[in-house]
Protein backbone atom coordinates (compact mmCIF):
# COMPACT_ATOMS: atom_id res chain seq x y z
CA UNK A 1 0.00 0.00 0.00
CA UNK A 2 1.41 3.30 -1.07
CA UNK A 3 0.80 6.54 0.83
CA UNK A 4 0.34 9.55 -1.48
CA UNK A 5 1.28 12.05 1.17
CA UNK A 6 4.78 12.34 2.53
CA UNK A 7 5.63 13.38 6.09
CA UNK A 8 6.33 17.03 5.15
CA UNK A 9 2.90 17.62 3.62
CA UNK A 10 1.20 18.85 6.79
CA UNK A 11 4.21 20.87 7.98
CA UNK A 12 4.18 22.97 4.83
CA UNK A 13 0.50 23.65 5.26
CA UNK A 14 1.03 24.67 8.89
CA UNK A 15 3.82 27.06 7.91
CA UNK A 16 1.60 28.62 5.27
CA UNK A 17 -1.19 29.09 7.82
CA UNK A 18 1.21 30.77 10.28
CA UNK A 19 2.42 33.10 7.54
CA UNK A 20 -1.12 34.02 6.53
CA UNK A 21 -2.04 34.69 10.17
CA UNK A 22 0.84 37.15 10.54
CA UNK A 23 -0.25 39.01 7.43
CA UNK A 24 -3.81 39.43 8.68
CA UNK A 25 -3.03 40.19 12.35
CA UNK A 26 -3.51 43.81 13.30
CA UNK A 27 -0.24 45.42 14.31
CA UNK A 28 -0.77 47.85 17.19
CA UNK A 29 2.77 49.24 17.08
CA UNK A 30 1.94 52.18 14.83
CA UNK A 31 -1.19 53.00 16.82
CA UNK A 32 0.81 53.00 20.09
CA UNK A 33 3.54 55.21 18.64
CA UNK A 34 1.19 57.88 17.29
CA UNK A 35 -1.02 57.95 20.37
CA UNK A 36 -0.64 61.13 22.43
CA UNK A 37 -1.04 59.34 25.77
CA UNK A 38 -0.43 55.75 26.74
CA UNK A 39 -1.82 54.03 29.82
CA UNK A 40 0.56 52.00 31.92
CA UNK A 41 -0.02 49.74 34.87
CA UNK A 42 0.88 50.97 38.34
CA UNK A 43 3.97 48.76 38.35
CA UNK A 44 5.20 50.23 35.07
CA UNK A 45 4.55 53.75 36.33
CA UNK A 46 6.61 53.06 39.47
CA UNK A 47 9.50 51.72 37.38
CA UNK A 48 9.38 54.71 35.03
CA UNK A 49 9.33 57.12 37.99
CA UNK A 50 12.28 55.31 39.60
CA UNK A 51 14.35 55.47 36.40
CA UNK A 52 13.54 59.15 35.90
CA UNK A 53 14.53 59.97 39.48
CA UNK A 54 17.79 58.03 39.15
CA UNK A 55 18.58 59.93 35.95
CA UNK A 56 17.86 63.28 37.58
CA UNK A 57 19.94 62.46 40.64
CA UNK A 58 22.89 61.38 38.51
CA UNK A 59 22.57 64.54 36.42
CA UNK A 60 22.41 66.58 39.63
CA UNK A 61 25.64 65.00 40.90
CA UNK A 62 27.38 65.80 37.61
CA UNK A 63 26.14 69.39 37.72
CA UNK A 64 27.25 69.80 41.36
CA UNK A 65 30.73 68.51 40.47
CA UNK A 66 30.87 70.94 37.55
CA UNK A 67 29.75 73.84 39.75
CA UNK A 68 32.45 72.98 42.30
CA UNK A 69 35.08 72.70 39.58
CA UNK A 70 34.10 76.09 38.13
CA UNK A 71 33.68 77.58 41.63
CA UNK A 72 30.16 78.66 40.74
CA UNK A 73 28.61 79.24 44.17
CA UNK A 74 25.22 80.33 42.83
CA UNK A 75 24.79 77.17 40.74
CA UNK A 76 26.00 75.00 43.63
CA UNK A 77 23.44 76.58 45.97
CA UNK A 78 20.64 76.02 43.44
CA UNK A 79 21.54 72.35 43.04
CA UNK A 80 21.77 71.69 46.78
CA UNK A 81 18.53 73.45 47.68
CA UNK A 82 15.17 71.76 48.24
CA UNK A 83 14.01 72.83 44.75
CA UNK A 84 17.01 71.32 42.95
CA UNK A 85 14.81 69.72 40.26
CA UNK A 86 13.80 73.19 39.09
CA UNK A 87 17.46 74.12 38.70
CA UNK A 88 18.05 71.33 36.23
Amino acid sequence: MKNDKNSNYYKQEANLNMYMDTIHDADNTEMILIREKTRYTDGANRIIQKVQNEFLEKRREEEIDLALKNKNKERFMELTSDNWKDAL
